[in-house]
């Protein structure tokens, strides 16, 4: 029994001792990483990627590179085994005029890379920048809501706020030209008609922003409202010190945008004046949970919940696109474009994939049944009340049909209601020190199983 605890505390230390030279790495950026793209850009790999990680695109400013990003998001992504993609504008500012090609496109380009080569999780992609990056990260939402889930500006305009072609951004101290809801919403659905939900978005900007990026705000809360169909604003939690929080919820009673208007002593860097930016942006996001989005994740199956309809257009590559409404997966990778119906209960549809060019597909996807039918194992909540999201249940079973209805579901085993969440992966990824521990464990029954024969 003694040598058998002299075992036990041997394999301790060395497990310790390798768990720490573990923990002592860190993660790495690959400067011109080969995406593929039209633009070049830097991927940042955690130590331990998580088992299904997300990613989340940092766009830089005017005059800013790639690397000007590295360090803003670097040990969150290490924390939590998400990836980070950092394009570079190779010129003064990007081009995020509202549509599906040039910068954007290549953008894109880089995420289809590592959702390719990394095995890193298509529902989960987000966007984050400042200020030409800010204005990025919104067209991005607004225009690929087939590819990110949600996104944070710091700050930013609306989808068709900045010029097309406009390197420079001359207009950026101008007016907009309309507040109107319906007027930006049209921008973005002419870009890419789109039925499913929109992404979540998050918004920053000083009160007294030189570049009158404050003076957008009201644009870019009216164009989201409209495409997401939101309530009005209500006030919202948790702010910073003298910043002013708003909240929009969906019909459901989900934030689906958040905007944060600072001091007017707060200039247009939020770089540096506000250090915890960067952990409430990801906070926001859910970027510290292994699943869901907007803060919100979920222990059951099932797609994102809200407006139902037939699936959408894929990524540019014809990659399978994020998880539509009522549970249905659009853009099911079908290059040609062409789509088939979803079955009741049957799993992800293959609705809607997209040609090279990132048109949508010929089809575009035939709707599945209204609410999604029950899925073969077991398709109701654990409460026993339907999903809304395709008859997918909340413990095992398979996602349903695409929901056409519309209806919101709840998830019945965490009472969160919520407008952006994901399927979760139904197991955790043991951790490294549990691992250690059974190899070693495992390594010492069989020795003494060895010298007992």
């Amino acid at each position: 029994m003694i040598q058998y605890r002299h075992h036990v505390a041997a394999l301790l230390t060395i497990n310790a001792g390798l768990l720490f030279a573990a923990g002592a790495q860190a993660g790495s950026w690959a400067n011109s990483a080969p995406f593929g793209a039209t633009l070049k850009g830097d991927l940042y790999t955690p130590t331990t990627p998580a088992a299904s990680p997300a990613i989340l695109v940092v766009i830089h400013m005017c005059t800013g590179h790639s690397s000007t990003v590295h360090g803003w998001f670097d040990s969150f992504a290490e924390t939590n085994g998400f990836y980070l993609i950092a394009p570079d504008a190779g010129k003064n500012c990007f081009d995020s005029s509202a549509s599906r090609d040039g910068d954007k496109a290549a953008i894109v380009k880089m995420v289809d890379y590592v959702v390719m080569n990394k095995n890193a999780d298509k529902t989960r992609v987000f966007a984050a920048g400042m200020s030409s990056g800010g204005c990025m990260t919104n067209t991005l939402l607004a225009i690929y809501p087939d590819v990110f889930v949600g996104g944070s500006a710091m700050p930013g305009f609306p989808a068709g706020g900045w010029p097309s072609g406009d390197t420079s951004c001359t207009k950026c101290s101008s007016n907009p030209p309309s507040t109107d809801g319906k007027y930006w919403g049209d921008i973005a659905r002419k870009a890419f008609a789109w039925s499913g939900t929109y992404p979540c978005s998050q918004q920053w900007v000083g009160g007294g922003d030189e570049y009158n990026f404050n003076g957008w705000l009201p644009a870019v809360a009216a164009q989201w409202q409209n495409l997401g169909n939101l309530g009005a604003a209500s006030d919202g939690t948790g702010a910073p010190s003298g910043w002013t929080r708003k909240v929009y919820k969906d019909t459901a009673g989900n934030i689906r945008l958040e905007t944060n208007l600072g001091p007017t002593s707060q200039k247009h860097d939020l770089e540096t004046v506000n250090p915890t930016l960067y952990g409430k942006v990801v906070t926001f996001l859910g970027l510290d949970k292994p699943t869901g989005a907007c803060g919100v994740a979920t222990t059951g199956g099932g797609g994102m919940t809200g407006n139902g309809g037939a699936g959408g257009g894929g990524t540019s590559s014809g990659s399978a696109g994020k998880a539509n409404a009522g549970g249905s997966t659009n853009g099911g990778g079908a290059p040609s474009g062409s789509g088939g119906a979803a079955t009741a209960g049957s799993g992800p549809s293959t609705a809607g994939g997209t040609s090279a060019a990132g048109s949508p597909g010929t089809a575009g996807g035939s709707p599945g049944t209204a609410g999604g039918s029950p899925g073969s194992a077991g398709a109701t909540a654990s409460a026993g009340s339907p999903s809304a999201s395709g008859g997918a249940p909340a413990s095992g079973g398979s996602p349903g049909s695409v929901g056409s209805s519309g209806a919101n579901s709840n998830d019945a085993s965490t009472g969160h209601s919520s407008g952006c969440s994901m399927s979760s992966l139904g197991h955790s990824a043991p951790g490294p020190l549990a691992s250690l521990l059974a190899a070693g464990l495992a390594t010492l029954f069989v020795r003494r199983r060895r010298a007992k024969g």
